[in-house]
């Protein structure tokens, strides 16, 4: 919704037309917006569905293995030489 609302000191603005009025008043839509509503709010949690929990841990490891990854081939520390490997 791209509704813009102003408080002006001036009161109210001006009052909506019939059309607008009708607009708003479609059962249907407002039924299936209320029905889309509570449904994403009774949805099962990530963490009790068990393949969304084993795609969440996939992605948690992969980062951790990367963070691992990246953390070896870093060079180390400024004041430390590297040496050469044989």
């Amino acid at each position: 919704m791209s509704t813009r609302y102003r408080i002006t000191h001036e009161g109210r603005g001006a009052e909506p037309r019939d059309e607008e009025l009708l607009r708003y008043r479609d059962s249907g839509r407002l039924l299936h917006n209320y029905q889309r509503a509570r449904d994403i709010l009774h949805r099962k949690p990530l963490y009790k569905d068990p393949k969304a929990f084993l795609v969440l841990l996939l992605i948690v490891l992969l980062a951790i293995f990367i963070a691992e990854v990246v953390e070896k081939e870093r060079p180390s520390g400024p004041g430390q030489e590297q040496v050469p490997a044989p």
